[in-house]
């Protein structure tokens, strides 16, 4: 994978042995489109108490290692923060010695949380996530939530609305491509757009100082003006001619509303089929009827309905089938189940098996792409991919 993959590396900047960490993600992407086995065994010398980071003991560590790069049957990678990283194809078994050499060298604590002796293809995504944390990406990535504001009434929701009406909503409008992506390698492969209006944006200018999820019903109805706003855009004939297969994330209300019903009654011939409203997971909850009633309505008129979901939870307390959808969103995060383990397993059952039935929303980084494959998912929407995809 090539380091402008990676969306936060452009304002950090390339640290010192980004080559030799984009080098072992590439590999660890070949070795997975390939099906082959090795082993990797990564030193986190930042783990480390500081005074195992003096150099003095770093250069024991080192020089411990060099035996590793003297190997015809090991390749030695120089990670960031002095890490290094060496792969090496079965049946070898240097990896495995120089972890006991090396870990002897360390209290038990130091060794298990600086060093790492791992499996590809099976620990693909430790492989990635161990890479992001050696390029700083890992803390680049969790952004500090803004502190919670004052609570928003009715008099400034119903001044928002109002400047809805009229406000252009251009730098308020996300738009990221779904694309195909398989470990066989190749660029992403557009499949539809996904659109929508940031609402924390439009919050942040027009209620500043506003915490929304202080008041669940004023937010609602903020969003419910945000989702007809961006329905009121888009059903416009100049805007349909340039549009393609879409996907748009409304609540349940706006589903039946003017601004829906007229984009519908617009809606090219020729895209029957290529319109899917997605449905967050909690809304479904809240109103089953609501939601039964806005998906029968979608579905009559030849479009799609997606189950949007914030994480397994969702899934698991509501799964797809239950709700009579056959394509599900989920958004990626670190704290996603572990491949292998019961949870994951739970959520394997609940996904739709078909083919292109699943999207991973959210996808920022390697780690993310790679825990997706092993799941089974080649749909992938986010910052990663769209850096990744050919310019349209």
């Amino acid at each position: 994978m090539m380091l402008a993959e990676v969306p936060v590396l452009g304002a950090l900047g390339a640290p010192p042995g980004a080559a030799g960490a984009v080098a072992l993600a590439a590999l660890v992407r070949e070795t997975m489109a390939a099906g082959a086995e090795r082993r990797v065994l990564i030193l986190r010398p930042e783990r480390l108490a500081p005074a195992r980071r003096r150099p003095a003991h770093l250069a024991l560590l080192r020089e411990a290692w060099a035996g590793l790069r003297r190997s015809s049957r090991v390749r030695s990678f120089e990670l960031p923060r002095a890490g290094m990283a060496a792969v090496e194809a079965p049946p070898g078994h240097g990896l495995a010695a120089a972890h006991a050499a090396l870990a002897a060298m360390l209290e038990p604590a130091e060794a298990e949380a600086a060093l790492a002796l791992l499996r590809l293809p099976d620990q693909a995504a430790a492989v990635l996530a161990a890479v992001e944390e050696a390029l700083g990406l890992a803390a680049a990535a969790r952004a500090a939530r803004p502190p919670g504001g004052r609570a928003p009434d009715g008099t400034a929701i119903a001044q928002a609305e109002r400047a809805l009406l009229t406000a252009d909503m251009t730098a308020f409008l996300r738009r990221r491509k779904v694309c195909r992506l398989t470990p066989v390698g190749g660029a992403p492969d557009p499949l539809w757009e996904d659109r929508r209006i940031a609402t924390g944006d439009v919050a942040a200018t027009l209620l500043p100082g506003c915490d929304l999820a202080a008041v669940p019903a004023l937010a609602r109805r903020f969003r419910r003006a945000i989702d007809r706003r961006l329905l009121a855009g888009l059903a416009r004939a100049d805007e349909l001619r340039e549009t393609g297969p879409l996907c748009l994330a409304l609540g349940i209300e706006a589903v039946t509303s003017a601004e829906c019903l007229r984009l519908d009654a617009l809606w090219p011939a020729a895209l029957r089929g290529a319109l899917t409203v997605a449905i967050a997971a909690e809304e479904i909850a809240a109103d089953p009827a609501g939601f039964a009633f806005a998906r029968d309505v979608l579905v009559a008129r030849g479009h799609r309905v997606m189950l949007d979901a914030a994480g397994p939870a969702a899934l698991l307390g509501l799964p797809p089938a239950r709700a009579g959808l056959d394509r599900v969103r989920l958004r990626w995060s670190p704290g996603l189940p572990a491949l292998g383990s019961t949870g994951a397993e739970a959520l394997r059952a609940v996904l739709p098996a078909a083919p292109d039935a699943v999207v991973l929303g959210g996808v920022d980084r390697p780690a993310a792409i790679a825990w997706g494959w092993e799941m089974g998912i080649t749909l992938f929407q986010g910052r990663l991919i769209e850096s990744r995809r050919p310019a349209s």
